[in-house]
């Protein structure tokens, strides 16, 4: 084999590892409009009683958007967000909703925030989302 092929071959490879290594962000457009659509409808009805219609919080539910909700997640992984919605939410029945739900109320949530929407839907399957840190401000 030509060694000069071999060279590139390596090379590409190499490229495409580090390419494939990038962190990916919430600003990385992970959901789809359709999806955060869903997720507004799903937050209505599941979540808006505790949390308020604006995701602002109000008594004991602390809010789910803004600064304050941001800063406290902060570098952490959107799996890790999504793990605590779908294990402790919503209160009166923690666990009772799918995690196809759970991704499109999670979806719903980054739009509020302000992150962009993309042409694929946010993965709620497990692990998926390990890769994926949650910065307030965009990179």
């Amino acid at each position: 084999m030509d060694r000069r092929f071999l060279v590139f071959a390596f090379a590409t490879a190499a490229a495409l590892g580090i390419a494939a290594q990038t962190p990916r962000t919430v600003w990385d457009g992970l959901y789809t409009d359709e999806q955060a659509a869903r997720g507004e409808k799903l937050y209505g009805e599941r979540c808006s009683k505790c949390h308020g219609d604006t995701l602002g919080g109000q008594e004991a539910a602390p809010a789910l958007t803004g600064a304050t909700f941001y800063s406290n997640w902060e570098g952490e992984n959107l799996e890790a967000l999504l793990d605590r919605i779908r294990t402790t939410m919503p209160q009166d029945k923690p666990g009772s909703l799918s995690r196809a739900q759970n991704a499109d109320i999670l979806a719903h949530m980054l739009h509020a925030g302000g992150f962009p929407a993309g042409p694929m839907p946010l993965d709620g399957q497990a692990g998926a989302l390990s890769t994926v840190t949650i910065r307030m401000y965009k990179p």
